[in-house]
């Protein structure tokens, strides 16, 4: 279904998506002037903490810098020449120039590995997981259970025989293999025509600053993001009818069993599982439709029959339930006895394995902190600061622009029903719950490190918003061209971002 979305109100879009790229820039560029992290006053650590999300540009040559926010103006100029010419040109982008691009990159988790231990708890693992006493070693945690028993046994498997000092090889070796499962995965969904076009696709989904988690990256998320947009993928193609509610509801569950965060997805699983049974018990999406139509014989109109039996209702829900319960069932068995027989089972969890770091808790205070886990508490500037800051490092440009499109077709939105366009319903609906609750679980979540150190744990929630807005351009935008001159800067704005950012962990940083 196409909104009526006026060209008036689609240029307003593209000026508005144009200011967003240039705030961005400039932003970067006040950044990068602030005092330099090596003076010796209490000033860069104070601009640090508050900038964090954009500090990495302070890493970045000025001569290159001031090139990223020249290409920046070059090509928001290059679209609106696109937008006035009589004759624009489509970008020459084919999709095998997309599997090149896709194949560097992954070349390039492996040449460009991160050096340092700094981010969330990767200098507890590369040291726990290869400690000299086999006996002390971690094998075992609640915090990602398969995740880290992975690795562990890469390490027992690999460690002595090369020669490995401490666990970084092993993640140097692992995390590149979960980027390869993401970018195989973006590259399906960049095929996918009911999204944005193939470049705009592969564009904001490998440009996200989450791609950090591929290079080597020390910690536990490189294959829960792998996971997480495997999810959503096989969510679509379920809704689509493409793909069984089984498949999706165990990759989720494989999901959770490496990082139990994602268990965020879980409503958005329900809902699906609440389609597919609607589509089976009461007869096919377009139920309500076929009804309409339906009319006495005089009439001469086709009769289409109403399959809505009690056996059809019990039938739709016993599959249903199974689909998605059966998997649950299967791989939390697996990852309970796992853990049983590694020693670290269900009274681990219960005890020092809980969640919640290391006070326990899980949430940010609501009115007063009252550990040193806790660092600000959930109304306060801080805490907005830390959230702001994370988008803006993971996602820079995907939850303003994701804005700026809804607000901009408000009036042109069609309000949709089930029985109207069930596919806009139903992958919509998808799509705002698993982005909302993720969203939600990065606002109320308590970072124990502080929000800088435990970006990695909260960039997952960029992969379902980065996904909707593919899913919303389209329908925000209808016209190519406009499309077009709109998204080429934000791509770039945000590719820039990630470059510096995977180039500042380049850099050797010791503890203090």
């Amino acid at each position: 279904m196409q909104w009526l979305i006026s060209q008036t109100t689609q240029r307003y879009i593209v000026i508005a998506l144009h200011i967003l790229a240039l705030i961005l820039t400039a932003l970067h560029l006040y950044v990068a002037a602030l005092p330099a992290t090596t003076a010796a006053l209490p000033t860069p650590a104070d601009a640090e903490s508050a900038w964090w999300g954009l500090w990495p540009i302070t890493y970045v040559p000025s001569p290159l810098r001031w090139t990223g926010a020249a290409l920046v103006l070059l090509s928001i100029g290059w679209g609106w020449w696109q937008i006035r010419s009589p004759q624009p040109t489509a970008l020459p982008i084919h999709r095998r120039w997309l599997w090149l691009g896709a194949g560097m990159l992954f070349l390039s988790f492996w040449t460009f590995p991160i050096v340092h231990t700094r981010w969330g708890d990767a200098y507890i693992l590369t040291n726990a997981i290869s400690w000299p006493d086999p006996s002390l070693r971690l094998t075992h945690s609640w915090q990602a259970p398969l995740d880290v028993y992975l690795h562990s046994r890469v390490w027992h498997w690999l460690g002595d025989p090369m020669g490995w000092r401490d666990a970084a090889p092993v993640y140097r070796l692992l995390s590149p293999l979960a980027g390869g499962i993401y970018l195989w995965i973006v590259l399906q969904l960049s095929a996918d025509r009911r999204l944005a076009p193939h470049w705009i696709t592969f564009g904001l989904l490998t440009s996200l600053g989450l791609i950090q988690l591929f290079f080597g990256y020390i910690e536990n998320y490189s294959f829960a993001a792998a996971g997480i947009l495997a999810y959503l993928w096989l969510g679509m193609k379920t809704l689509l009818g493409e793909r069984p509610l089984w498949l999706a509801a165990t990759v989720l569950t494989i999901t959770n069993a490496t990082h139990p965060s994602t268990v965020v997805y879980a409503p958005s699983l329900l809902f699906v599982g609440m389609v597919c049974w609607w589509r089976m018990a009461d007869g096919g999406p377009q139920t309500a439709d076929r009804r309409s139509q339906t009319t006495n014989e005089s009439s001469g109109a086709t009769q289409y029959p109403i399959p809505n039996t009690q056996y059809l209702i019990l039938h739709s829900t016993l599959h249903i339930l199974t689909s998605i319960v059966l998997p649950m069932f299967v791989v939390a068995i697996f990852t309970v006895a796992l853990m049983e027989m590694g020693g670290h089972g269900i009274a681990a969890l219960l005890d020092h394995d809980r969640p919640g770091g290391g006070d326990g808790r899980w949430l940010v205070p609501l009115f007063e902190t009252t550990t040193r886990w806790e660092h600000y508490t959930m109304f306060s500037w801080l805490h907005i600061r830390d959230l702001l800051n994370q988008q803006a490092l993971t996602a820079p440009v995907v939850l303003p622009a994701l804005l700026l499109g809804w607000i901009g077709t408000i009036t042109a939105r069609k309000r949709l029903t089930y029985d109207e366009n069930w596919i806009e319903w139903a992958i919509t609906r998808f799509l705002a719950l698993a982005a909302g609750a993720h969203l939600l679980l990065i606002t109320i979540w308590n970072p124990d490190y502080g929000g800088q150190r435990d970006w990695d744990l909260f960039s997952l929630a960029a992969i379902p918003t980065t996904l909707w807005l593919v899913w919303s351009l389209p329908r925000f935008l209808p016209d190519p061209r406009l499309r077009r001159a709109a998204v080429a800067p934000l791509i770039l704005v945000q590719a820039l971002h990630t470059a510096a950012w995977v180039y500042q962990n380049r850099l050797p940083w010791q503890w203090p």
